[in-house]
Order: structure tokens, then C-alpha cells, then sequence
């Protein structure tokens, strides 16, 4: 992952061991996007989903930020909910978090468990799964 490449808030985030995909539209209005970072250890490797909404001049607003940190937390997830906080074009700091019940631990190295996650943010957003990880991982730039 290329700093500068995605759009705000996103152009900041970029370091060695990060792969995203690109935004993916899944309604005239909304758009996910899903991010893992790499490391030697599991406990090193995280994996995010988004939800975002397209307000005018193209700004994005997170509504439902999905991470799963396999060394703490496990599976959560932030919405702007109750908050006065303008967060268009940012992600969620200090906005109300959820704890998500899994039904297993997740290496977010695997391809298969990135799709599993894929699955589940999903579902928990309520929209279609709007991609698949193929064997090649095109799923990811």
C-alpha cells in the first residue's frame, strides 16, 4: 500500500507489510473498502473494514469501521452513533465501539480468513459480499 494512493482519510495510512483494496462501491451512495497489515507473528497482523458514505464534493463519511486485532480486542467495531463529531473525510477516533462475538480466532495472513472477515463485516452492514479473494490475491494492490 502506496501512501497517497486512496482518498481521505485513508492517503495517510501506508507502511511496509499494508495491503488495501480499492473503495468498492456498493450503492450510488456507499462505499467499503478492506485493509490488512502484515508482520512476522499473528499478534502482529490486524485486518479493517469500512463502510462509507459519499456526501458532497465526492468527502467520504465513515459509518462502520470492523477490525479485528488478533493480539487484543479481537473482533470490534466503532460507528458515529450518538456523536456530535464531524468525521467526514477521518475515521471514527473516540467514537462509540462494540465488541463483536467470533466464533473462532482469524490469521489475517490467510486468504482464506480475509474472506471469512469480508464475509462477516458484511453481513454485519447488511450489503451484499461485493468481492471475492481469488488464489492469486487480486483482491488486494
Amino acid at each position: 500500500m502506496v501512501r497517497n494512493k486512496l482518498p481521505k482519510p485513508f492517503n495517510k495510512i501506508g507502511r511496509q507489510g499494508s495491503y488495501a483494496t480499492d473503495l468498492i462501491p456498493v450503492s450510488d451512495e456507499h462505499r467499503v473498502i478492506f485493509m490488512w497489515h502484515d508482520g512476522p507473528e499473528r499478534t502482529d497482523r490486524s485486518f479493517y473494514g469500512y463502510l462509507l458514505c459519499v456526501v458532497h464534493n465526492d468527502d467520504l463519511y465513515p459509518i462502520f469501521e470492523f477490525h479485528y486485532h488478533p493480539s487484543h480486542k479481537g473482533l470490534h467495531c466503532k460507528t458515529p452513533c450518538k456523536t456530535a463529531a464531524d468525521y467526514r473525510n477521518r475515521l471514527l477516533p473516540r467514537a462509540p465501539e462494540l465488541n463483536l462475538k467470533s466464533h473462532r480466532d482469524f490469521d489475517p495472513r490467510l486468504e482464506s480468513d480475509r474472506a471469512e472477515l469480508i464475509r462477516i463485516f458484511c453481513q454485519a452492514v447488511g450489503v451484499e459480499t461485493p468481492i471475492r479473494i481469488n488464489r492469486q490475491g487480486e483482491l488486494w494492490n
